[in-house]
């Protein structure tokens, strides 16, 4: 099959960092994948005529689609789904929405009726499967008066060759995440909770990533009598997380931390879920480790030192990196990538089905 991915930007998050693991698997399974923005780490075409994609300018992007010829269309953002929608309604290319996250019941109802006419949902966690199950089935119908069906997939991740870890250095404790407004409380109630531990000078003490609230975390570590390591945003963070022993975030930044075998605590968006232990695991990648849930975590400092000294353990006893193993099993690319292809197979309208659905021009 043939793909085509419709990027938002080529920022780097976890929608971008997600469709990278998404098309090299793809391709290591023999589809073919084209990215809008071209990207170079996807094998895409590198001279489109517009480098982004929005629904007012479908008209001059057309030929260059049609010059493509995509089986099937991946919109990860509501702009680009509004496209792969439209794409559908004039060029019968089926699309699937990729979701990342829930969002505003007003923008959720938006959705809906882009569902109307979308062949499939993929979705991140348990938690965001119940939502859009529970999305589609109250306010979608679909073409023949079938809802679409939604795959509770997983967020794929290539496992890095670990490095052995220094003996007889401090122990680096770290803290992963943008620190944007809407994020930067995390940061901000991790350097608090680090400041309640027993000498938080015996540690080495990294945040990793950018935003417009970096300079005020930095005086605030200073404030708290804390030495903190800040690097600003990274376009590879392996290389620093190679170093850290236990990371504090969400997420792809969560996952690449367990990847490299760190110790874990989940904390993002609702709360700090917790530290990740066997019994744990289940529950923690539920709700992606504390950014999707539909009861808030506690935010607390003195919860979140208290998770920061349980992962420690998890660390001595050996536990984290039995967790770290299972997170590499479980975010595997190939198995996932395999079981969306199925599921795409099946949810597809055959080509004749979805002339027939379109306007009469497109038959001709």
């Amino acid at each position: 099959m043939k793909f085509l991915l419709l990027l938002r930007d080529l920022s780097a998050n976890g929608i971008t960092t997600y469709n990278r693991q998404l098309a090299r698997e793809l391709g290591a399974q023999g589809q073919q994948v084209h990215a809008w923005p071209s990207d170079a780490r996807i094998n895409s075409l590198s001279h489109h005529p517009l480098p982004l994609l929005h629904p007012l300018l479908l008209p001059l992007a057309r030929p260059r689609i049609e010059a493509i010829g995509p089986d099937l269309v991946l919109a990860n953002n509501y702009t680009q789904a509004r496209v792969a929608h439209k794409l559908c309604q004039r060029l019968a290319i089926p699309w699937f929405a990729v979701m990342h996250n829930g969002h505003s019941p007003q923008r959720m109802s938006q959705w809906a009726r882009l569902f109307e006419n979308v062949s499939g949902l993929v979705t991140m966690c348990d938690n965001l499967h119940g939502v859009y199950s529970d999305l589609v089935a109250s306010q979608v119908m679909g073409p023949e008066g079938k809802t679409p069906p939604v795959l509770r997939s997983r967020l794929p991740i290539q496992a890095p060759l670990r490095c052995a870890r220094q003996e007889g250095r401090p122990l680096c404790l770290a803290y992963c995440s943008r620190l944007s407004q809407g994020k930067a409380w995390c940061c901000e109630a991790w350097l608090r909770a680090v400041a309640r531990l027993p000498q938080p000078s015996q540690y080495r003490l990294l945040v990793m990533g950018g935003g417009r609230c970096l300079a005020a975390l930095k005086q605030l570590s200073l404030a708290l009598g804390l030495r903190v390591e800040f690097t600003g945003m990274v376009s590879d963070p392996g290389p620093l997380l190679a170093q850290v022993d236990l990371l504090s975030g969400a997420g792809y930044a969560l996952m690449e931390g367990m990847a490299h075998g760190c110790a874990a605590v989940g904390l993002g968006f609702r709360g700090c879920f917790g530290a990740i232990s066997l019994e744990r695991w289940a529950a923690a990648k539920a709700v992606n480790f504390g950014d999707h849930s539909e009861q808030e975590f506690p935010h607390d400092p003195d919860w979140i030192a208290s998770q920061l000294q349980m992962a420690l353990r998890l660390l001595c006893s050996g536990e984290a990196s039995q967790v770290a193993a299972l997170a590499t099993q479980d975010f595997a690319p190939a198995p996932i990538v395999r079981e969306m292809l199925v599921f795409f197979k099946q949810a597809m309208p055959s080509r004749s089905a979805q002339l027939a659905r379109a306007p009469s021009w497109l038959a001709h």
